[in-house]
């Protein structure tokens, strides 16, 4: 397991809403990618925003 630092575009698909970022735990870079996308849309879906991450950048 690794700890991966993330940076996310957020957006409701017309335009970039914004970003987010933090730190993920995961065993390979595409489970990470993953574990970020769910965490933003669940974050999202929270808000009651249709978010989805169009850019994950992982570290």
């Amino acid at each position: 397991m690794r700890t991966y630092r993330f940076t996310a575009q957020v957006s409701e698909g017309k335009d970039d809403d914004g970003e987010a970022v933090g730190t993920v735990k995961a065993r390979s870079e595409a489970e990470a990618r993953q574990a970020v996308a769910d965490w933003v849309r669940e974050d999202g879906a929270r808000k009651k925003r249709t978010w989805s991450a169009t850019r994950i950048e992982l570290t």
